[in-house]
């Protein structure tokens, strides 16, 4: 399976851009699998990220989350929004985590499909580039990555994926859980 990461003039065109459903939760064994979607694009300045999950009543430890890396890289671009409005965007490496420089706008509404929240998180695109060790991405470049619906809080904890992720072997970001993502002019 290989997903698309579409190329986007200055300001994205979002109804044009593929929309990732998060739907694979392999560990849950009551009926609480809260649907959540993903979209992400790759503008001349930005690699950009739009995360949200409907959920009529979310609870603060509710997140939505997109893990991206680039075959060879020793780091994981980790992007997570939780439903109380905070964020955040790192670079995680063996060495440590590391923020990056991102812009969020928190998103929340209604609509045909409920109550959501989420965010959409604007990183400079050369400072991706760098952090990754991509060089420039441009169409044709690959990227790993898969989007997550997860939260700890203890009524409702829950674990799921856009994609199959080994949540059972702490292993949901490693390459194994992570699918091809093709930058695309689209």
């Amino acid at each position: 399976m290989e997903a698309i990461i579409c190329t986007q003039p200055d300001s994205p065109k979002f109804d044009s851009l593929p929309t990732y459903k998060i739907t694979c939760y392999p560990l849950e064994k009551r009926d609480y699998k809260p649907f959540a979607q993903a979209q992400v694009c790759l503008t001349p300045v930005s690699l950009v990220l739009r995360l949200w999950a409907f959920e009529a009543h979310p609870r603060p430890l509710s997140r939505v989350e997109a893990a991206f890396t680039a075959r060879h890289s020793p780091g994981l671009l980790s992007v997570a929004a939780w439903a109380d409005g905070r964020w955040s965007c790192l670079l995680r490496t063996p060495g440590g985590d590391r923020p990056l420089d991102a812009i969020a706008h928190a998103m929340a509404g209604e609509d045909l499909q409920g109550v959501y929240w989420g965010a959409q998180v604007d990183i400079p695109r050369r400072l991706a580039e760098e952090a990754l060790g991509t060089g420039e991405l441009a169409p044709g470049s690959v990227l790993l990555g898969n989007f997550y619906k997860r939260s700890r809080d203890p009524q409702k904890p829950h674990d799921g994926s856009c994609w199959p992720a080994d949540f059972a072997g702490g292993k949901e970001y490693a390459l194994s859980s992570l699918v091809p993502f093709r930058v695309a002019r689209c």
